[in-house]
């Protein structure tokens, strides 16, 4: 018994001493070169282009605090040139962001851009020459009425989706970006002084309505691989049903070349994985854009030449109860005025700029 009671007394103490000795150990941290990032792109559309700079940062720990601002590059002369002898400079706009200064500069299908970057430490960075390649048109829109949603993120929603068909005699390869406004409910205000507050989410009070700016910015990018030649249908955009009302759309449909295509398609595998002992190793993304003495010095991002699309369309829902929005839209009512209890907001009675002369579609 003695014994026994020695030997808990031992482990016990050895115990003690092992906990007192931890020491706090600061490993290196691992000096790596900054990595030129390039996001550019040159469209058919008439906007002005534009081309993002910055460096890879460096880590320094979870807690640190990390202006992103000394990343971005302000210093740096921008150029865009075209195969027929046409360029534009592009001048610094916000911090790393670069526009084309050339309003006369507008790409054009068949022609042949590259970009050129030139750091103040001396280095040139070019980007291969990059054609801009016909995109097929969008045929029409169709709409999808999803009755599912999560409680804690989102109302049912409407599916868009561009019908396109799809060119037999050529492989295309696509993109597409959206945006949108939809209608929005708060609980409102009195409409008058000295009367009582609102009492039901649903109430038609003063200020309880207004049109949120909705983007959506998933990758969505697509070959037409294994549906030549046939009408593509390819979801675009989803519009949550917050409340009543009209759904502002605009889809964008860009063409790519191959590269691209296959350099976005990696981009989604490596972001999409998940951890699991079944996931491909992870690979370097190479871009198109590279050290012009130094061909191996390549520069993380890409520069992207598409034709595009826009087309904007006004979806107008007469089906959708209110009852069903009792159920599944409640929770995302804010008290207070819509404008200012939701960012990003316009009257709700507002067309938003550029929309005037929209489709309308009738949804039922």
């Amino acid at each position: 018994m003695v014994k026994r009671r020695l030997l808990l007394y031992g482990l016990f103490f050895c115990l003690v001493c092992a906990g007192s000795c931890v020491r706090r150990i600061t490993p290196p941290i691992r000096e790596s070169a900054q990595i030129l990032v390039v996001e550019g792109v040159v469209t058919t559309d008439s906007t002005p282009y534009t081309v993002k700079l910055s460096y890879t940062g460096q880590f320094l720990n979870a807690s640190a605090h990390i202006d992103s601002n000394q990343n971005y590059i302000n210093d740096a002369i921008v150029l865009i040139k075209s195969d027929n002898g046409d360029s534009t400079t592009c001048a610094l706009t916000t911090p790393g962001t670069y526009q084309s200064t050339d309003s006369n500069f507008v790409g054009t299908v068949g022609n042949v851009y590259t970009l050129i970057v030139r750091l103040s430490n001396g280095k040139t960075y070019i980007s291969t020459p990059e054609k801009i390649v016909p995109v097929p048109p969008i045929d029409s829109v169709s709409i999808v009425y999803d009755s599912t949603y999560d409680y804690d993120t989102r109302p049912t929603q409407l599916i868009v989706s561009v019908n396109v068909p799809d060119p037999a005699s050529t492989q295309n390869y696509y993109r597409w970006s959206s945006l949108g406004w939809v209608p929005r409910k708060a609980w409102g205000n009195p409409c008058s002084y000295g009367s009582p507050p609102p009492t039901n989410p649903f109430e038609n009070a003063c200020g309880a309505l207004c049109l949120q700016s909705q983007g959506y910015n998933a990758l969505n990018v697509l070959s037409d691989q294994f549906v030549n030649g046939q009408e593509i249908i390819q979801p675009v955009f989803y519009s949550p049903v917050y409340w009543l009302g009209r759904h502002y759309v605009q889809i964008q449909q860009m063409s790519l070349n191959k590269d691209l295509y296959v350099f976005w398609e990696q981009y989604l595998q490596q972001t999409n994985r998940t951890g699991s002992i079944l996931d491909p190793l992870p690979s370097s993304l190479v871009g198109n854009i590279y050290n012009q003495a130094d061909s191996n010095d390549v520069a993380l991002g890409y520069f992207q030449v598409s034709a595009l699309i826009t087309k904007k369309i006004i979806i107008i829902p007469h089906d959708i109860q209110l009852y069903v929005l009792e159920s599944t839209a409640a929770q995302f009512i804010p008290a207070g005025d819509c404008h200012g209890s939701i960012p990003n907001t316009l009257d709700d009675d507002a067309v938003p700029p550029g929309w005037e002369n929209a489709e309308i579609i009738d949804f039922y």
